[in-house]
């Protein structure tokens, strides 16, 4: 049974009451005479004062946990009562005492003797001196009510909708009404209408029942709203705010965590080796090194580094025109361009957008439930953030728009609807990301609800700010400094759009669904309205024509079928606009309470929107700007990507460098890439770390020119050459003595395929490939006039993945991948050997180098091997692939004795080539 958290105090003093004369029975017959009960105020009371009020009081309530009076102490905290009388094992206190995890190590810790105390308390029934006065006089106030109203009849009698022009949101809008009067009555609970339509069930009306998470309100809850109204409608006036920085339950030495600081500029280290320093990169690095006797591994060849290069940041091979150009380059900086023209490669954004796609989970279908509803529009972010890294878009712009474009705008009333307009408003697709199953009714209730909000958040906090928040959603961090009320603060920030109480369903709704609204918008250009108006214009009078035809009942039902087909087709050429898949502010937020144990049944008290308190000192608050304010904007995202994109934030350059010094090395400086918090590995290289951060800011928040200056390093150019040396002294590589050897990811590995064979259509942007989905489960891209698209543009539903990128470990985002795993498991050289679709592009291949080449078997040799690995083929290697084609090439003996036709050898010798290590692989 759910209960309001002061029903529950005075369900709990009756009980003690009871529990109390069991007790002085109990006594009676087991207790010598001699033995005195214990009291509270003798004698538990001034343990809690000695060892808990510090922390547990009004002010600071650790845990949500208040022992500095009886009514806190009988409440309980943010894991549920604390007391059970009689029952010192069943008692959360207890149990906490006895197991020493409270108070804290660092804190004087309650003697045997005090424990024991404690359980005799309990044992004893909770014994008071006099009845507790303060449980008796805590009133139940518009706290308790207001989430129950929220819960069973905002969503007819609130913001979107007001039935009999009833709003319920607040004490003064219930005592206005609607049509039929007042809604309650104070002193009078029997005779308020609220009261009677829920008793009589006139209220939820039966048609309504289950839609949009419509429930018929429970027994206790109407026991709590009643005794609201009979004790004269008390308000609870709003609690004092107190500043994010001075949050009793983070403390001083919490904010001195090393990433809860503002990076600092430091100098660069002068080292021996001051030849290797390309950049100041290096000087770091050697530092470390030369600490160690160790320096950089000799510089790569140029063939490995354009292969290293290009793949890193293209996602494709190199050309041999390109590789040519680049070995007969002989100026000092030939590097540094062949960098800047990879920068400039149209292929870049492609590459790069994948990264940042993960890390938003982007995915073309809601998953959640079986029918795994396509996304039919997503494409339109995934296209954002492609066209974002194209044009370098600097970080705190991106993560602004994403975070709160559509506050950006007036996308509302817009006096024109521009291409830069429409722009902000899909960048919120960020948010829009996380697996979402509420488009159906019946899983549409305000625990589905708050699954997405809560994917969302971790999506957000752990991609952008490195921290894992959600830990905070049931209990305050058990390892950070994240009380759980920050969770609920910063759900907060989000209500404007993300509203359990006031929800937008992720898909278009039908007409049933009367209390269904959808998160789409359609915004387009007046030119593109013309030109689809136009488009439409002659159609539109075709279909009333036929309309108008259908009307004449002297049809026969022939005639009526051929014009049903005509208007069903004609019906089938209108152009409709494209939607937008966004998430929106409306101005209108439902008061934000913190949920006991993430319980939307069991609210506790409100919070304002803000941050993790632990990093709200040393930088500018988070402040709400009331210019970015109005009837359908709560200002309240912009106000949070403004604090999150302060130049001198602890977290977000931090985290942001160090994922793409990840993805370039392999690893990652910090490397746990999500969790900068205590339970994080420390930096390898901290001033490094800062330095970069530092510099990545002041560069103006580019990407391309954090690419350039780690790619330029000499610790880039290295080697991956292991050697004795280097296994002794740096086995893990946690130096960077050499470059790691890393595996082609799935979108790589495929897209390599595709361009090896000459196959790749290279068409940018719109809807996603459409995929083929065979009865065993195999799911392959469907090919165009022009070959195969590349892989960041396949559909990627979360029930039909890819198959060929699936077994090259492309992650299912739930909610989203912060880190690509990359497996070395059978299936791969399986699929590799046997995959119709490779031996298809074997064949591709090898009618390339055909082309290419000619007749002549060497000639074609050394060609496959330019072409696939960017080098031409060894004596030894062009030798044995000859006797290879030989053999090949000999016709096959059948089962009846007969000699067949000559298979395709050097088809066959290019598959193998396509499934060597050294395709796979990248030095």
């Amino acid at each position: 049974m759910r209960v309001s958290r002061r029903t529950s105090i005075g369900l709990l003093y009756n009980c003690l009451i009871v529990c109390l004369s069991f007790s002085e029975m109990a006594e009676a017959a087991e207790t010598p005479a001699s033995t005195k009960p214990v009291v509270y105020e003798d004698a538990v009371l001034p343990l809690f004062q000695k060892h808990c009020v510090k922390c547990h009081s009004q002010k600071n309530r650790k845990a949500e946990f208040d022992l500095s009076s009886i009514a806190g102490l009988l409440q309980g905290g943010e894991s549920g009562a604390g007391l059970v009388a009689g029952k010192p094992d069943e008692s959360l206190l207890y149990d906490y005492l006895h197991e020493g995890l409270m108070p804290p190590e660092d804190k004087t810790p309650l003697s045997k003797t005090e424990i024991e105390t404690v359980r005799l308390w309990i044992s004893g029934g909770l014994k008071f001196k006099e009845v507790p006065q303060t449980v008796a006089d805590n009133r139940l106030s518009q706290h308790d009510v207001i989430p129950i109203l929220y819960r069973r009849c905002v969503m007819c009698h609130g913001p979107e909708y007001q039935e009999g022009e009833l709003d319920l949101r607040s004490k003064a809008k219930m005592l206005t009404g609607g049509k039929a009067g007042p809604a309650v009555i104070a002193g009078k609970p029997d005779e308020s209408l609220l009261v009677k339509y829920i008793v009589e069930k006139t209220c939820p009306p039966k048609a309504e029942i289950s839609r949009a998470g419509i429930e018929p309100m429970p027994a206790e809850e109407l026991d709590t709203v009643k005794a609201w109204i009979a004790d004269g409608l008390h308000v609870e006036e709003e609690t004092e705010r107190f500043r994010l920085d001075q949050d009793p339950l983070v403390t001083t030495e919490d904010r001195q965590f090393w990433s809860f600081q503002p990076p600092q500029q430091v100098a660069p280290p002068t080292v021996k080796h001051q030849s290797l320093v390309k950049n100041p990169i290096d000087a770091f690095l050697l530092r470390k090194l030369e600490a160690a006797d160790l320096t950089y591994a000799p510089e790569a060849d140029r063939r490995t580094l354009i292969r290293r290069a290009t793949y890193a940041l293209t996602g494709l091979p190199p050309t041999q025109a390109e590789v040519n150009a680049f070995l007969s380059d002989k100026s000092p900086d030939a590097y540094e361009k062949l960098i800047d023209r990879l920068l400039a490669s149209p292929r870049y954004a492609e590459k790069w957008g994948q990264f940042w796609l993960d890390l938003a989970g982007y995915a073309d279908s809601e998953g959640k439930r079986s029918a795994d509803l396509i996304r039919k529009y997503a494409y339109r972010y995934r296209d954002y953030v492609i066209r974002s890294f194209g044009e370098d878009k600097p970080y705190d712009v991106f993560l602004t728009e994403q975070l709160a474009g559509d506050e950006l705008v007036d996308h509302q009333n817009p006096k024109e609807v521009t291409p830069e307009l429409i722009e902000k408003v899909v960048a919120t697709g960020f948010l829009r990301m996380a697996p979402d199953g509420t488009s159906a009714n019946p899983v549409n209730r305000v625990t589905d609800r708050l699954e997405v909000i809560s994917d969302e958040l971790d999506v957000m906090y752990r991609s952008v700010l490195g921290l894992t928040m959600n830990c905070a959603r049931c209990h305050s961090h058990k390892y950070d400094p994240i009380p759980q009320r920050d969770y609920y603060r910063s759900m907060a920030i989000f209500k404007g759009a993300y509203d359990e109480y006031d929800w937008m369903t992720p898909q278009p709704f039908s007409n049933q669904w009367k209390r269904a609204r959808s998160r789409l918008l359609t915004l387009i250009p007046k030119d593109e309205q013309a030109a689809i108006d136009q488009h439409n214009a002659p159609i539109e009078a075709k279909i009333t024509d036929v309309e108008q035809k259908l009307k004449d009942k002297k049809l026969d039902k022939a005639e009526k079928k051929k014009l049903d087909k005509q208007l069903k087709d004609l019906k089938a050429t209108l152009k409709n606009p494209e939607m937008i898949r966004a998430l929106w502010d409306r101005g209108r937020p439902s008061p934000t309470y913190i949920y006991r144990r993430g319980d939307e049944m069991q609210p506790t008290r409100p919070v304002e929107p803000g941050p993790p308190s632990a990093i709200a000192e040393g930088i500018s608050p988070y402040r709400i700007d009331p210019s970015t304010q109005n009837e359908s904007k709560t200002g309240r995202r912009l106000a949070f990507a403004r604090w999150l994109t302060q130049p001198d934030h602890p977290l977000t350059s931090r985290v942001i460098v160090n994922r793409i010094w990840h993805k370039h090395f392999g690893t990652g400086l910090v490397k746990s890439i999500d969790n900068f918090g205590a339970l994080g590995t420390p930096p390898s290289h901290p001033e490094l770390l800062d330095w970069l951060a530092v510099q990545f800011v002041q560069e103006g928040w580019q990407f391309k020119k954090l690419h350039r200056l780690i790619m330029t390093s000499q610790a880039y150019r290295q080697s991956s050459e292991v050697t004795p040396l280097l296994e002794e002294k740096d086995p893990e590589n946690e130096l960077l003595s050499r470059m790691p050897l890393r595996r082609l990811e799935a979108e790589e590995l495929r897209d390599a395929l595709l361009f090896t064979a000459g196959e790749l259509d290279e068409t940018k942007y719109g809807q996603p490939v459409a995929v083929d989905v065979r009865k065993d489960g195999l799911v392959t891209a469907k090919r165009t006039d022009d070959g195969w698209r590349r892989s960041v543009y396949i559909r990627h539903r979360r029930k039909e993945m890819p198959t060929f990128l699936e077994v090259f470990d492309l992650p299912q985002m739930n909610p989203n991948c912060t880190e690509r795993k990359i497996s070395n498991v059978v299936s791969q050289p399986l699929l590799l050997v046997n995959n119709n679709m490779v031996h298809e592009l074997a064949v591709y291949f090898a009618n390339r180098v055909r082309q290419e080449a000619g007749d002549d078997p060497a000639a074609q040799i050394k060609a496959a091997y330019r072409i696939a690995f960017q080098r031409p083929p060894s004596t030894e290697e062009l030798e044995l692939a000859l006797k290879s084609l030989n053999l090949l090439n000999l016709p096959a003996e059948t089962d009846s004795g007969k000699e067949s036709d000559a298979a395709d050898g050097f088809a066959e010798y290019c598959h193998v080539l396509l499934n060597s290590a050294e395709f796979l692989y990248i030095d």
